[in-house]
């Protein structure tokens, strides 16, 4: 029962996607856009998943308010427990975006396969993504399937600039599979900054670094990103 139930999410969501996919190809033209970040170390929503660096690659297209893609991260270290592959699909009304993520994690393929749906865990997502006169950004998730927890992530993010340098706050929290006795808990917070480096005239290197807190797990992290 619990497969079925799986299968008839995955369904319903591919169904979805499909019919907005056909109302977005007679509105604005498509975008294509690959590129790669390199991560001193992978840190999720204030969990660490790999001890040394990462390779993060993605690819995303976008037609109008519709966005599909694919994001991985492979550890360098060597570890499987530090690899990840994930689709995901969002679809903007206004500042409203509603999202869905499939992930994926090597580590549990190994003796399944990829297309075993249960190795897979689904997320679906609801944010307000700020406006000019209100740039607070809120984002709420719950898994919806392979979590038994159904397990809940809220985040708030406040951009500012300073001088040239973008500055992002943010603070979270989370239960079930974010916390260490499931219940809900202040998860993760800290600070964001990033900034482009101009290399030629027509390209620019995008660096950031990540202050990270989690009070839940009483562990810190500071994280440089290259994203090319």
């Amino acid at each position: 029962m619990e497969k079925i139930k799986n299968y008839i999410v995955i369904f319903a969501v591919i169904g979805f996607v499909s019919n907005i996919f056909a109302q977005e190809v007679t509105k604005s033209k498509s975008t294509f856009d690959i590129g790669a970040d390199f991560a001193s170390r992978y840190v999720w929503r204030g969990l660490e998943f790999s001890d040394s660096p990462a390779v993060q690659p993605y690819l995303e297209f976008k037609i109008g308010d519709l966005t599909l893609g694919a994001w991985a991260s492979y550890e360098t270290g060597g570890q499987v427990v530090g690899q990840e592959f994930d689709i995901y699909a969002s679809y903007a009304i206004g500042p409203i975006s509603l999202g869905f993520t499939d992930y994926s994690f090597p580590r549990d393929l190994a003796s399944a396969g990829y297309f075993m749906i249960q190795r897979h865990t689904g997320e679906a997502t609801i944010s307000f993504d700020g406006v000019k006169k209100f740039p607070l950004s809120i984002m709420i998730g719950v898994n919806v399937y392979n979590d038994d927890s159904n397990s809940v992530y809220t985040e708030l993010k406040y951009p500012f600039t300073v001088d040239s340098v973008k500055l992002e706050a943010f603070v979270a929290g989370g239960n079930g599979i974010y916390a260490t006795n499931t219940n809900y808990k202040l998860t993760n917070f800290g600070l964001t900054a990033s900034k482009d480096i101009k290399i030629t005239d027509s390209y620019s290197l995008g660096v950031s670094a990540s202050a990270i807190f989690n009070p839940d797990t009483d562990n810190s992290y500071l994280v440089f990103t290259i994203s090319i």
